[in-house]
């Protein structure tokens, strides 16, 4: 196989990859941007954050979500978007751990209100989402540093 063959194939597994992130990302934030005040109740019952402040949270991080997901697959501030879609995942992460080590069950909230309890299949959809995002963000910083590399990514 030429070294072309294999450059093609790297370029259209990072494609993929960056549509499945954004994708995720983008349905996660969409299913939640229409019940702020049932995701606010979601946020409450993890217990770790000032019941007051549910409410901010629970309309400004769908946004955020979508925005960075869309910028991931468009191709605008990739860097910026991988980085924060890979914090995200990370704080998902250690939130659903967190709260499965506490014994608790709420809402998963992951997509949407009405999705599962959170659990253990929670977790690895996690940290499923952190390696893949991480892993894209790693390769888009690469290809940063070297101007060869850079086509076809913005930042």
């Amino acid at each position: 196989m030429g070294v072309s063959a294999v450059s093609t194939r790297s370029r259209v597994v990072r494609w993929l990859g960056l549509l499945a992130v954004g994708a995720v990302y983008v349905a996660a934030g969409v299913l939640k941007v229409g019940t702020p005040k049932e995701f606010a109740k979601a946020i409450v019952e993890y217990q770790l954050m000032p019941e007051r402040l549910a409410p901010l949270a629970a309309v400004l991080l769908p946004w955020w979500v979508v925005v960075a997901g869309v910028l991931v697959v468009a191709g605008a501030w990739r860097r910026g978007a991988l980085g924060m879609l890979a914090g995200l995942s990370a704080a998902f992460l250690v939130v659903g751990t967190v709260t499965l080590a506490r014994g608790m069950s709420p809402p998963c909230g992951c997509f949407g209100i009405g999705s599962n309890q959170i659990g253990p299949a929670t977790v690895v959809l996690e940290l499923s989402l952190l390696v893949l995002t991480a892993a894209l963000l790693r390769q888009e910083l690469r290809m940063n540093d070297n101007p060869r590399g850079a086509a076809g990514s913005q930042n």
